[in-house]
């Protein structure tokens, strides 16, 4: 009976509170807004812990974005748990101690609290994705290094006296119409999760993984918001714009802009990448490292050096994001079986390199990867998607087998597209790698079959 009552009491505590999605505000949304849209300045309190000071850290600056700090308001991050500051006014919301450990956003005269634990506090980001600014100095910088990606590639594909030059040039156009139509990024629910974990490492929590040390530390120095998580996002579609042309036959500049289109006439690449999250730097990565192992001299020298370091850096950072990718210098050695100590050099780089990362955070990050089930409807998308690819490859194939030279850049792209085929209905998240190689391997095959 005792226990019925609590719960009845519990109820009636709780059943002012107003309900939006997964997260709960009192007394209502409309007073959330009202101070979103006030003159007050704010100064936010976390608390004790790396999560709840690193989510502290979003919140000041998405706040930050439409008011100033100052002494007005007191924002509370956290639980009454472990932020004493939450801890002395939480008597004022008339609520239990426990219902701090829900996503919730109070309102009450000079305070604000934001509520939640390690396991939900990331859910409240649903209270600030109507804020949206795009703050003059962070649109400078985008803007600046943009057109410093445009100049670049522009100038290098110049020397090639072809129409590389000009293809680039529309492709980034392309880009640059879809950026300006495109609608305020959503951020997904996985990809929620991975930034409020970079959020905490950022505060100074270990990180459980390297790509999560990998991002934190990048945002203990850019400000973590939606609004510069998006332009960051248009600043790697922009570069791997210019990467496509750099896989593409090395005398063939100008046929990177088939592959560009071949892979971005994919609806479901185009969603994909669209959306803010880690599938498209680990793409940006990919094409570098095809774009060095394919285009580096490899004379030896202390130039070979060099190119070897960047190449084994490109890939070992790239498969942070796809640990498949770790097979990259297996096929180069196979595919470039000239020179063994370049091979053995790259190999051991790479693979040491990732032991070391493994050794350092432990491998409890790569069981998402080793989850081997079956995507039944992988196959048909890839079959839909990438039909006209498809239908190159298997006609270059067909037409002119032997007169392709499977030692080499050719020979590489196809191996490495053979085994992400195998790989790719059993793991998710392999299409828009896939479909890449396939588009890629395309171009080559062809220029392969009308060179020879």
């Amino acid at each position: 009976m005792r226990k019925a009552l609590a719960v009845l009491l519990f109820i009636l505590l709780v059943s002012p509170l107003v309900s939006a999605g997964q997260v709960s505000y009192y007394p209502d949304k409309g007073s959330f807004l009202k101070f979103l849209n006030s003159k007050n300045t704010y100064r936010v309190v976390p608390g004790r812990d790396y999560w709840a000071k690193g989510w502290a850290r979003y919140v000041d600056s998405k706040l930050g974005e439409v008011l100033q700090h100052g002494n007005g308001t007191l924002v509370l991050v956290g639980n009454v748990y472990e932020n004493p500051e939450m801890k002395k006014l939480w008597n004022r919301t008339g609520l239990p101690e426990k219902a701090s450990l829900s996503p919730m956003i109070i309102v009450l005269n000079g305070t604000v609290f934001i509520t939640g634990s390690e396991d939900n506090i990331y859910l409240t980001h649903e209270a600030f994705a109507g804020v949206w600014s795009l703050p003059g100095k962070e649109l400078a910088v985008f803007a600046f290094l943009a057109f410093v990606i445009v100049l670049l590639f522009g100038l290098l594909l110049r020397r090639d006296r072809s129409y590389s030059a000009r293809f680039f040039l529309l492709s980034a156009s392309l880009i640059f119409v879809w950026f300006t139509l495109s609608a305020r990024p959503i951020l997904p629910s996985d990809f929620l999760k991975f930034f409020f974990k970079a959020l905490a490492v950022s505060a100074g929590e270990m990180p459980s993984s390297p790509l999560l040390a990998l991002v934190g530390n990048v945002f203990s120095v850019i400000p973590p918001t939606d609004e510069v998580l998006w332009l960051v996002h248009w600043l790697f579609l922009l570069t791997m714009t210019g990467f496509f042309f750099y896989v593409a036959p090395r005398r063939e500049r100008a046929l990177g802009f088939l592959a560009f289109g071949l892979v971005f006439s994919s609806p479901i690449f185009r969603s994909q990448v669209a959306t803010v999250g880690t599938a498209l730097p680990g793409l940006v990565l990919m094409l570098l490292a095809i774009a060095i192992a394919t285009n580096s001299s490899f004379v030896p020298g202390s130039g070979r050096t060099a190119e070897i370091l960047v190449l084994a850096g490109a890939t070992l950072l790239a498969s942070l994001f796809n640990p498949y990718l770790l097979l990259f210098p297996l096929f180069f050695a196979l595919t470039y079986p000239g020179r063994r100590l370049r091979n053995s050099f790259y190999l051991f780089l790479v693979w040491l390199g990732f032991l070391l990362l493994c050794r350092v955070y432990g491998c409890g990050w790569l069981s998402g990867w080793m989850d081997f089930q079956p995507h039944r409807d992988f196959i048909s998308s890839l079959l839909l998607q990438s039909l006209l690819g498809l239908v190159v490859v298997a006609y270059a194939l067909s037409t002119g087998l032997r007169r392709i030279r499977w030692r080499g850049p050719t020979a590489f792209i196809t191996l490495s597209t053979l085994a992400f085929l195998v790989v790719a209905p059993f793991v998710s998240g392999f299409f828009p790698y896939v479909l890449t190689l396939v588009s890629i391997l395309a171009v080559r095959l062809v220029h392969s079959v009308i060179q020879t």
